[in-house]
């Protein structure tokens, strides 16, 4: 009988120990759903600059966002003239990730006649 109080021992300490690798993994999974979240955010912010940038090459109109989305469009003084193109740079944001992309479009595309 002496025995009894030692497997409840170890069937406590047990618990515990899996009750504690489940918080652990719990926050890790947390961890790595945040991570996928940010990356999806960087590649649609990238996705976004991109859609911008050949809008403006093809002369069409600007891309459609939405209230999480955001596109800024800046003349690049620096770098070769070419005749009736510009060097810009577009900042496009999704929730709050943001990617940068810098490219040759015609310079009536430009919105605002780039000011």
């Amino acid at each position: 009988m002496r025995n009894r109080g030692w497997v409840f021992m170890e069937v406590l300490v047990a618990t515990m120990l899996v009750g504690i690798l489940a918080i652990i993994l719990s926050k890790a999974a947390g961890a790595h759903q945040n991570g996928i979240s940010h990356l999806a955010d960087m590649r649609a912010a990238s996705r976004l600059a991109e859609s911008a940038m050949l809008s403006m090459q093809v002369g069409q109109s600007r891309v459609p966002v939405d209230e999480n989305q955001s596109i800024a469009v800046r003349p690049v003084s620096q770098g070769t003239e070419i005749s009736g193109m510009s060097w810009v740079e577009i900042d496009a944001t999704v929730h709050g990730r943001s990617a940068e992309l810098v490219g040759l479009v015609p310079s009536g595309s430009i919105p605002n006649g780039g000011k």
